[in-house]
């Protein structure tokens, strides 16, 4: 199995720390909105590449912080004039259940900021004696310069590199690029006790003392989003080999973003969708094919067009699970077998999920072809379901087995577009006025009419 390495920049074969074991921290949400399809491609993606490890026989800890003290947070909560604990909370259960909805397991450790705050006082207590911090008037600094490895991961120098967004200007600070370990609090804001004074932890530190509290070692994965090797990850690295003078982690991985319409998609730019609004007209699995549509290092742009393609991927799915007798198990077949080489060789060449997903849609194709092979069929089936234990992209099981509905669907649309074709407006808009009474809604595209239930 070979990963892309950022921290290397190349493709290199997956050895973890120790044996059999993995370690993955995956860097969660700062709960004060609601996730947007970007965020979602990191969480559906890492959970991926964990559940594909666990296949493998690995046994993988899977940790995923909340951070829910932030100054995103904080503003929010004073833009809703409510406190910011409930802000934390509300977008912590809306984020679980966005996730479950979109078909992502619970890591296996969940830690909060907020019940981790005494490891990160202790952790920048090892570097405030090693000589790597010092105070000023609104808190606690980093010395960047004195970590001589930084910029490792980002492949640039202090020099070349410019202030990031969350890097704050203050007269006080030694240099530009040092970074908060340790915040002042001001009135109303949420804070701890602490050897310097009251206040609350920078962003950085939250995931260097969570992700070491529980792992106790060297991380076999880190992963997030392309966004955050410069400055967060960067920073991470930093303070967390300037106090355990030993790696962080062995590899680190890095999702590409997601555009909207071909602009960067922002919470605070406006430019998002929710995964929680997409979730009310599309099921999970359209969602999930979308986000597996392109290598995760690979840019992708969400768009009608790029949703229509997902939709038809997942209807071409249901309409073979319809078409075709289960077998309880996978027969052998050296088809089926050298598809499934196929697949494993795409998925151990960096988690390429797009060229495993059209091998899927090969072995569709191939059983439309020879439809009378009722073994062939059946086995490819067992063999799909066996792999949507990962990839989450099939109907489900009481959905497969609705054919009889499927089938009455299939006749309506076709009735509805003869009449179309032969002008007959009247009958086509009768159609579709009688399935809306029943609940279910039409939509025309270019590739042909489609239909969602609404109740």
């Amino acid at each position: 199995m070979a990963v892309y390495n950022t921290l290397a920049g190349r493709t290199e074969p997956f050895t973890p720390v120790k044996e059999g074991e993995v370690f993955m921290y995956c860097c969660g949400p700062t709960v004060y909105n609601y996730i947007h399809i970007g965020n979602a491609r990191a969480f559906v993606f890492f959970d991926f590449v964990r559940r594909y490890l666990q296949r493998n026989g690995y046994h993988v800890r899977f940790i995923q912080n909340i951070t829910d003290v932030e100054d995103k947070i904080i503003k929010k909560a004073a833009d809703e004039g409510v406190f910011w604990e409930d802000i934390a909370r509300r977008f912590t259960s809306a984020f679980q259940e966005d996730m479950a909805a979109l078909g992502v397991s619970p890591a296996d450790f969940s830690p909060k900021a907020t019940e981790s705050v005494p490891a990160m006082i202790a952790l920048i207590g090892t570097l405030e004696e090693k000589g790597y911090v010092y105070k000023t008037s609104d808190g606690v600094y980093f010395r960047v310069r004195r970590f001589k490895d930084y910029g490792k991961l980002s492949k640039k120098s202090l020099d070349d590199l410019k202030a990031g967004s969350r890097i704050s200007v203050n007269e006080e600070k030694e240099d530009p690029f040092d970074f908060a370990l340790w915040k002042f609090s001001k009135p109303d804001e949420p804070s701890w006790e602490s050897p310097w004074g009251k206040g609350r932890p920078g962003w950085h530190i939250e995931c260097s003392a969570m992700s070491r509290s529980i792992s106790g070692r060297t991380l076999d994965i880190h992963a997030g989003g392309e966004d955050l090797v410069f400055p967060h990850h960067e920073n991470e690295i930093a303070q967390s080999e300037a106090a355990l003078e030993e790696p962080l982690a062995r590899v680190w991985m890095h999702n590409a973003y997601v555009n909207l319409n071909g602009a960067k998609m922002s919470k605070s730019l406006g430019n998002d969708i929710t995964v929680r609004a997409l979730l009310k007209d599309h099921p999970p699995q359209v969602l999930r094919l979308f986000l597996f549509s392109a290598h995760y290092r690979k840019l992708l742009d969400f768009n009608a067009e790029a949703l229509e393609e997902s939709h038809a991927k997942y209807e071409r799915f249901s309409n073979y699970f319809h078409s075709f007798k289960d077998e309880k198990e996978i027969p052998d077949s050296p088809l089926v077998q050298a598809w499934d080489l196929r697949v494993r060789r795409f998925l151990n060449d960096d988690f390429n999920t797009s060229g495993a997903i059209g091998v899927f849609f090969e072995a569709v194709s191939a059983c439309y072809k020879d439809k009378e092979n009722a073994p062939l069929c059946g086995a490819v089936k067992a063999w799909l379901r066996s792999w949507d234990e990962i990839f989450f992209i099939l109907p489900n099981e009481d959905t497969a087995t609705s054919g009889s509905f499927e089938a009455l669907m299939e006749i309506l649309l076709e009735l509805r577009q003869k009449a179309r074709s032969r002008k007959d407006y009247e009958t086509a808009d009768l159609i579709r006025d009688r399935l809306q009474d029943l609940g279910i809604i039409l939509e025309d595209t270019p590739k042909g009419a489609r239909y969602k239930k609404c109740r």
